[in-house]
């Protein structure tokens, strides 16, 4: 039986693919207004996760987001106002303590009778993590732990699926977007967590990879380069034969693993059951050198001063103050963008609070590449 995760961009419950048309009002009045924008809470209007497959959804997005262009003079200001009472915009510390909420209270809140929520976290030095994040960013290497009740007795593929679809449809993405690529929030059952690491220590045992766990416990303390720093993870992938979990699967199961490892704990249902999954994941020899997302290695030397944090984020720092002297048509150009953000949908004016100065993205790429 192969085992893979459950991808959030799939044909399951609660994920259509083609992003929705919202309707559109006239903008004669302020609460025309504030009702045309509350539709963008849902993220089926924005639905970016599937833009390779369905390119209409560029289109439709433009359409939806066209109404921005109809707000009159006289309501660009309390456009602006009302963004800001949503987001809590351009506070960037209070903005991304609203991201870390909201990713929390939902998470707990699409738990059903099924499933409930162990742990939930993500990564500690993304831009919600260092506290400079915009409103509609998304939250890197998002995880979340369920338990599924003895009583339930479909597969936990089929619970797993349906908590996501929960999810989808309920978060806000006004304040934290599940439209941007590769960064809807990992989900396994425990049951999944034990059977997926069994698995991954054998084919690690097999490989003959079991006895460098030192070498490669190093390499992570100082490591950032994905494409040396995955050395571990390229190995496991090539001795992989997909007998018992795909290449893709592993993927997506080392970038949980190593979130849960090294991330940020934002919640956890109860601190006994969170010490037993923490003690499973640290005896394991493939969780102990997997090393996809230099993610300790990354906090670690922006914590001792050894690398900065980004330009785009040192670039906001100032933006809790220098917003309010900016004129008043450059600051509702600049929510415009940020409203688009949200499915990276912005124009190229304001770049430099969005743009990474780097290659660090295709460098991943290059990483995941030769993990599949």
């Amino acid at each position: 039986m192969k085992v893979g995760a459950v991808q959030p961009n799939s044909s399951t419950i609660g994920f259509n693919g083609i992003a929705q048309r919202v309707p559109q009002y006239a903008m004669n009045t302020a609460e025309n207004m504030y009702s045309q924008y509350n539709y963008f809470r849902y993220a089926k209007y924005y639905e970016a996760l599937d833009d390779n497959i369905f390119p209409q959804n560029k289109w439709i997005r433009q359409e939806n987001f066209s109404f921005l262009d109809r707000i009159p003079e006289y309501l660009k200001g309390k456009f602006v106002d009302f963004y800001k009472w949503i987001t809590d915009f351009p506070n960037i510390y209070s903005a991304s303590a609203k991201i870390e909420k909201e990713f929390v209270n939902n998470a707990v809140n699409a738990s059903n009778s099924d499933v409930k929520v162990l742990m939930a976290g993500y990564d500690p030095v993304c831009s919600v993590g260092l506290k400079h994040a915009l409103p509609g960013s998304d939250i890197d290497k998002a995880y979340i732990i369920l338990e599924k009740d003895q009583r339930s007795l479909s597969p936990d593929e089929y619970y797993v699926a349906r908590y996501k679809g929960a999810l989808w449809d309920n978060v806000d993405q006004r304040i934290l977007s599940l439209n941007n690529e590769n960064t809807f929030p990992e989900v396994y059952t425990t049951g999944q967590v034990y059977k997926i690491l069994d698995v991954m220590d054998d084919l690690t045992r097999q490989a003959g990879l079991n006895n460098s766990v030192e070498y490669y416990k190093y390499k992570r303390e100082l490591d950032i380069n994905p494409l040396t720093a995955g050395e571990f993870n390229i190995k496991l992938a090539k001795a992989n034969n997909e007998n018992h979990i795909t290449r893709e699967g592993a993927k997506n199961f080392a970038y949980f693993i190593e979130s849960v490892r090294d991330g940020k704990l934002a919640y956890s249902f109860d601190d006994k059951i969170t010490r037993i999954i923490r003690e499973r994941i640290n005896s394991s020899p493939f969780a102990q050198m997997s090393n996809v997302t230099q993610m300790g290695a990354h906090e670690r030397q922006i914590k001792t001063g050894m690398k900065l944090i980004k330009s785009k984020l040192r670039n906001r720092e100032s933006l809790a103050r220098d917003f309010n002297y900016w004129n008043s048509d450059d600051q509702f150009e600049f929510v415009k963008d940020l409203v688009k953000s949200v499915s990276k949908d912005q124009g190229t004016r304001f770049d430099r609070y969005f743009q990474n100065d780097d290659d660090i993205a295709e460098r991943f790429n290059r990483l995941n590449r030769q993990l599949v």
